[in-house]
């Protein structure tokens, strides 16, 4: 049994191995900090995953990317499982175990209750609720300044925010195969993924983007006049409480693991192999590459499974980030981009979210051909996305019909 509120040390922090920084793009502190985060993502994987089920005590884990930390958060005593990972952390990764007041559970069920009774599509004021990650209880933001004082008096909430929520309505004209971080339309493509077919038993190639950006049925192309106009596919399904649609490619083209990097029809894009997925986690460190801003990096989790009402539907499994020299994270037209983190040589990326919107009141100068920019960015969860339509990532060679 592990006693909460004890601190583990599995190790003395240095630098991190990896290659060199890749040239103009990811180097200095930002290529050390990605690397150093790898293992730390991994090692918060096994912590929740140690901490599933509905009477467990877990509450949540943060990073502290800088100082090498992963704080984990328990209500009662950590069984021993969990003190055997705390105890077995790899070379340069420090555990922290902290005591909570509410589980993960706890929290969810009181913000599901909030959304229902006094989100925006019921009327009230409330856009967001966040359970924190250290177990405290539920942030919450509004729309209105008023609702503040009432909306910090409910139970479990601790602190609550004023926002101004905007979904975001290449990259551009290229044909297949297709990648993620493409424009289409108004929009962008987060990652290429293949779903089975239970007609034909086959895996087709589809691509994620946002579900506010099409209905069933639209037809996506992507390019404009001067670029000239590929038709991509048709949209087969949309499931607007994770806010994300998935388009099926057209018979005969292709899609492949790799999404563009870079800037935006400047000739600095470039594509990457996507490799696998990356689980939000508050503290970590994540780029976005829509198809109309470009790439950011810098970009800090500051809130993970949080509930959003935008009035007309409501979204989970969405996370929030913050740039953090307060410059552009997402403009419009990147809904349904990509979200990423890198791998700790910087040469390939994981998937960990889908563009969907940003803040309207924090505006950031835009960039390339968006508009309506902001330094903050709403995604939602890659892996949770996977899981809902029952797909996996494709290779790097080209996969289709």
């Amino acid at each position: 049994m592990l006693l909460v509120g004890a601190l583990v040390v599995a190790a003395v922090m240095g630098p991190v191995p990896g290659a060199s920084a890749e040239p103009g793009r990811y180097s200095g502190e930002d290529a050390e900090l990605a690397r150093r985060q790898v293992p730390m993502l991994e090692m918060a994987d096994r912590l929740e995953e140690a901490g599933a089920g509905k009477e467990s005590g877990y509450a949540g884990v943060e990073l502290d990317v800088a100082a090498g930390v992963v704080h984990l958060y328990w209500k009662g005593d950590a069984p021993r499982t969990v003190a055997s990972l705390v105890s077995g952390a790899p070379e340069g990764v420090r555990v922290e175990v902290h005591p909570a007041e509410h589980t993960a559970v706890e929290l969810r069920e009181r913000a599901d209750e909030v959304i229902r009774t006094q989100g925006l599509s019921a009327g009230g004021a409330v856009h967001r609720v966040t359970p924190l990650p250290d177990g405290s209880g539920l942030e919450v933001g509004v729309t209105a300044r008023a609702a503040v004082a009432a909306v910090s008096a409910e139970p479990l909430v601790v602190r609550a925010e004023v926002e101004t929520p905007a979904p975001y309505d290449g990259r551009w004209g290229g044909g297949s195969p297709f990648e993620g971080g493409m424009q289409i339309s108004s929009c962008s493509t987060s990652f290429s993924v293949m779903k089975l077919s239970f007609f034909t038993f086959k895996l087709l190639p589809k691509l994620v983007t946002a579900a506010h950006c099409y209905q069933v049925g639209d037809w996506v192309t992507t390019g404009n006049s001067s670029t000239g106009v590929v038709i991509v596919g048709q949209v087969q399904a949309v499931y607007p409480e994770l806010d994300t649609a998935l388009i099926a490619v057209d018979p005969g083209k292709f899609v492949t693991g790799w999404m563009w990097d870079g800037g935006v029809l400047d000739g600095s894009e470039y594509t990457k192999p996507v490799v696998g997925t990356s689980q939000a986690r508050k503290g970590s460190l994540v780029c976005t590459s829509g198809a109309w801003s470009g790439v950011h990096c810098d970009i800090k989790i500051t809130k993970t499974d949080s509930t959003l009402d935008w009035g007309t539907h409501v979204s989970k499994a969405v996370s929030i980030g913050d740039q953090m020299q307060n410059t552009l994270a997402a403009g419009g037209g990147d809904s349904g981009g990509p979200v990423f983190t890198l791998t700790s040589d910087l040469s390939s990326v994981l998937a960990a979210g889908v563009i969907i919107g940003g803040d309207d009141s924090r505006p950031a100068t835009c960039t390339y051909r968006s508009s309506r920019c902001s330094t903050r960015v709403f995604f939602t969860d890659f892996r949770t996305v996977e899981s809902h339509w029952v797909t996996r990532m494709p290779g790097q060679g080209p996969e289709g019909q």
